[in-house]
């Protein structure tokens, strides 16, 4: 089993990145036999869907463009979760996320590939309430659209996944209410990834 995090940030390596290697790292404490990979889209070119329909004739894609690299990636039936990280901009996901997720569209048209995968969200704000929770449902309407099993960032606090503030003295690394709520993401989605592959106990 594999759980696959992706950073929609369009910065390399900065806070959305640091927060999703947290949530990855959290998972594989809570399942070892879980692998984990982490994708940034920073540096990448995935441009909008534009609903030519060639995906209706294969796994594949008119755009020539990295989200092809992507595909493998999502579509191999060892991947039990995705956890899609993005900042937050102007109360909602970067534009790298939308058309990351317009393009998962090829997934769906291919024979449900994402169905039943457990996916979380997490946000990441400059500012404490800045749009975490709006973006957090925003990107969970569209992987529902897949019929996949979106998670809260599980008990005590359980609602739409992670939510964190980077703007804080100290930067991400100082919000560890924010870290707390991106650790339990990640043990929630390895959690009922576990016990998805179990199967309906006897």
């Amino acid at each position: 089993m594999r759980i696959v995090g992706i950073c929609c940030s369009p910065r390399p390596r900065q806070s959305t990145f640091q927060a999703t290697q947290v949530c990855l790292e959290a998972a594989r404490q809570e399942a070892p036999q879980i692998e984990t990979q982490l994708v940034e889209l920073a540096g990448k070119t995935i441009g909008p869907c534009t609903a030519c329909g060639i995906c209706k004739q294969g796994l594949i894609c008119g755009w020539d463009d990295d989200f092809g690299d992507l595909i493998p990636i999502l579509s191999d039936p060892h991947v039990s979760g995705v956890i899609i990280g993005t900042p937050v901009y102007f109360g909602g996901m970067t534009s790298q996320c939308k058309a990351l997720l317009d393009r998962f569209v090829v997934f769906r048209r291919n024979g449900w590939l994402l169905r039943n995968k457990v996916a979380g969200v997490l946000a990441v704000g400059g500012v404490r309430n800045g749009g975490q929770e709006l973006t957090l449902q925003s990107v969970r309407a569209a992987l529902l659209c897949h019929d996949m099993i979106c998670v809260s960032d599980g008990k005590d606090s359980a609602h739409f996944g992670a939510a964190l503030f980077s703007g804080c003295p100290g930067g991400i690394e100082a919000d560890e209410a924010g870290l707390t709520t991106a650790r339990n993401l990640g043990k929630r989605v390895a959690e009922l990834s576990l016990r998805l592959s179990a199967g309906p106990a006897s």
